[in-house]
């Protein structure tokens, strides 16, 4: 029986699965990543540690499976977040994670100097702070002469394959998010790369999904377990990998991806990047397989908001809180909730953007909040699906979501109230993973196709319709209030930012 494995190089945890060809889960592993927080709301990842971890849960995933034979393995990861190497395979800075804004001078710099239509129409990216090689530009102004000596940059995923084959290989979902490759003709672009002096020599190879990166090294078998010469596959962007595994593979399918953020993306026959639409930041960039495109946007902070409520404030766990904010009634008794707690992406970037509670009063309970938090995240979903609609000029029907959010039929009651379309959840537990291993079902052969992949794999769903009377209250509370909150903030917001800038820069000189 074949056995493939998916790793996941994630935000919050970096996994490990083996799966049967049917999609069943064999063994499991997976590790905590350790995400350092700094000053001015700077946060980074330690490469080295991100491949100890890496190495932790192979070597689980080998011991689980007791020496049976690996079909392939594919990678799936975080977007943006990039490793420079030396010529040693030393990093030269720690990795800047993905939602890390410090980088919002050079993004206007890419505005200012290319131009941001220019750039769109190359690469399906607005210029802004989330676009990988903003990062990397950011570490080699603080750090030059390092950065004369790189021979590798690479992404997460091109980075975890590294270390397993020595081979530089990234797909083209990945790539796309540096905001340095061609959409069109899939090749590093040039003209991007001489913009901002960085040597294409540098940058790894492109690979399309399911393509051969290399074999597991005899090192990196001693290391994790893994026997050597196994087969490494180029995987995909992580909510990509698990729009795969939901099924998506056709024009028109969208999948919401629930979990430390929301990533929401429609599958396209060709790229979305007219001009016309260049305000809304959308990204436009490469799906994992059949050649497709996708047009996509993401609430940055999702989960990570429930998460830290009930660590911080309510003390108690998700399921408890979420059980009483199922007592709260519609619009939670006037509680609104801003979820732009890393700022906002789309429509419109705004990197300064604030979250914000609105309406409070000592009347209103812990589940009041708790059901202002879901209802906020679900808005601002709704929002940007209301967008898609517009720049495809697609009416959709249904939104695949998968996630751990899924698991909450409350949660998934008020999205499909709110949005007014059905929900379709997949029972997929590690859909992320799943999507990196039937990728690398297709590399090996294993599948013969995308579509023979998700039909042998396919799962049962739960199936959410909106309430037509809920609907039509969410619908005045979305257009009356929600909409109108984040252009009442932004000045202020801007203001706080400014304020807080002085104010930590009078601390430093003080500590100095």
């Amino acid at each position: 029986m074949p056995c493939l494995v998916g790793i996941d190089v994630g935000t919050t945890n970096c996994k490990a699965v083996a799966y049967d060809i049917d999609g069943s889960i064999k063994a499991i592993a997976k590790h905590k990543t350790v995400t350092y927080y700094l000053e001015d709301n700077w946060t980074e990842f330690d490469p080295g540690q991100l491949w100890e971890s890496v190495q932790t849960i192979l070597k689980d995933l080998s011991n689980q499976l007791k020496g049976e034979s690996i079909d392939g393995i594919a990678i799936a990861s975080m977007g943006a977040a990039g490793v420079l190497l030396d010529e040693n395979d030393n990093w030269i800075h720690r990795s800047i994670t993905w939602f890390d804004t410090r980088t919002k001078q050079i993004a206007d710099w890419w505005r200012k100097t290319l131009g941001d239509e220019k750039v769109y129409s190359i690469t399906g990216f607005v210029p802004n702070p989330m676009a990988g090689i903003t990062k990397i530009q950011w570490i080699k102004n603080k750090m030059p002469e390092k950065f004369n000596k790189v021979k590798h940059w690479l992404s997460m995923q091109d980075y975890i394959a590294y270390r397993l084959t020595g081979k530089a290989g990234v797909d083209y979902s990945i790539a796309c998010r540096t905001m340095a490759m061609d959409l069109k003709n899939k090749c590093w672009s040039k003209e991007i790369l001489n913009h901002a002096n960085i040597p294409v020599d540098i940058c790894s190879n492109l690979k399309r999904s399911g393509e051969l990166v290399g074999r597991v090294s005899n090192k990196s078998s001693l290391l994790t377990g893994i026997k050597e010469g196994t087969p490494v596959y180029a995987g995909g962007m992580d909510y990509v990998c698990g729009a795969f595994a939901s099924g998506l593979c056709e024009s028109g399918e969208v999948l919401s991806a629930v979990g430390t953020s929301e990533q929401i993306l429609m599958v396209t026959d060709e790229p979305a990047n007219d001009i016309k639409n260049i305000k809304t930041n959308f990204t436009c960039v490469n799906y994992v397989v059949n050649d497709k495109y996708y047009i996509g946007g993401q609430v940055i902070s999702s989960g990570v908001i429930l998460d830290w409520f009930c660590n911080e404030i309510g003390k108690k766990n998700v399921s408890e809180l979420v059980s009483e904010a199922e007592k709260s009634p519609i619009g939670a008794h006037g509680v609104m909730m801003l979820p732009h707690f890393r700022g906002k992406y789309v429509p419109g970037a705004d990197p300064l953007s604030k979250g914000a509670f609105l309406g409070l009063t000592t009347s209103h309970t812990r589940g009041d909040v708790v059901r202002a938090i879901l209802e906020g995240l679900c808005y601002e979903s709704t929002v940007i699906i209301e967008n898609l609609q517009e720049v495809t000029n697609k009416e959709i029907s249904c939104v695949h979501v998968v996630g751990g959010a899924v698991n909450s039929p409350f949660w998934m009651q008020l999205k499909a109230d709110i949005l007014g379309k059905t929900i379709i959840c997949l029972d997929v537990p590690e859909e992320v993973t799943l999507g990196a291993a039937m990728i690398a079902g297709i590399g090996s052969g294993v599948y013969s196709s995308p579509s023979d992949a998700i039909q042998k794999t396919r799962k049962n769903e739960t199936v959410y319709k909106p309430d037509a009377e809920c609907h039509e209250k969410y619908h005045m509370l979305m257009n009356e209030i929600y909409k109108h909150i984040y252009p009442a903030l932004k000045e202020t917001n801007y203001r706080i930012n400014r304020i807080s800038e002085i104010l930590n820069k009078e601390c430093l000189m003080k500590d100095a």
